[in-house]
């Protein structure tokens, strides 16, 4: 499976909105989509390698709703040095679960601050195509969320919109402002409303991005993956306009 057909299934199946939503929330920086029924056998070294540079060492993680899987990924979690919370809001990873409505091969994607990594080009690639030449279909899908390192949120002051991994343009937060791209899909359209940035239009076929809630805390972002469309809100000061 490539990675254009692995978000085909993701974004098919509409009972994951929820999740995927959920996975882009403004306390997460980076995540973890897999479809594997043997999420314990895979998670640890994705998460190994998605915290590569931190600063910091995320250690608790908690379970965002029940599934036949959550002892076996507790004990080999705990093999890994995590241990395990009972509250999922004091947790520095948790993890979420669905079954998807058609089985898929097993794969994996892993996401930073929006950005969808490349791992055919680092420690991962061997997994992956592991993973990939597996005929055995899977029907499960495991989203894992890392907490944010900043312990507050601050308001933004800009909107900064990336097409296609690189940056296209900023502007202020603070000022209504509609603005329309043409992407690969067709277009997409954002809107800056009362100091809340959306996207309003959307040439995408399942509209994921559409139901996405208003950003406008730093670090609060909008993906809208089939378009290659990334809206992030920052704070502080940024580079001028690019256009």
């Amino acid at each position: 499976m490539d990675r254009r057909h692995f978000f085909q299934t993701l974004l098919s199946v509409p009972l994951l909105t929820p999740l995927l939503l959920a996975s882009q929330s403004r306390e997460s920086d980076r995540e973890i989509i897999l479809i594997s029924d043997t999420p314990h056998t895979h998670l640890p070294l994705l998460l190994k390698e998605l915290l590569r540079n931190r600063t910091d060492t995320p250690r608790s993680f908690a379970f965002g709703d029940s599934s036949p899987h959550t002892n076996k990924l507790t004990h080999m979690l705990s093999r890994y040095g995590w241990q395990f919370a009972t509250d999922p809001s004091v947790a520095d990873l948790q993890i979420s679960f669905r079954t998807l409505l058609r089985p898929a091969r097993p794969s994996f994607t892993l996401i930073k601050d929006g950005t969808i990594w490349d791992v055919r080009s680092w420690n991962l690639r061997l997994l992956w195509q592991e993973m990939a030449q597996k005929h055995t279909s899977s029907s499960f899908l495991t989203v894992a969320s890392v907490k944010r390192q900043e312990s507050e949120r601050n308001a933004g002051e800009f909107v900064t919109v990336y097409m296609n991994g690189h940056k296209r343009e900023t502007f202020v937060l603070k000022e209504n402002t509609r603005r329309a791209y043409s992407t690969h899909l067709g277009h997409i359209t954002v809107q800056v409303a009362n100091g809340n940035a959306c996207i309003v239009e959307s040439s995408c076929r399942h509209k994921v991005c559409l139901y996405s809630p208003q950003a406008s805390l730093s670090g609060e972002r909008i993906i809208c993956a089939p378009n290659h469309f990334l809206l992030e809100v920052q704070g502080n000061a940024v580079d001028t306009v690019i256009g």
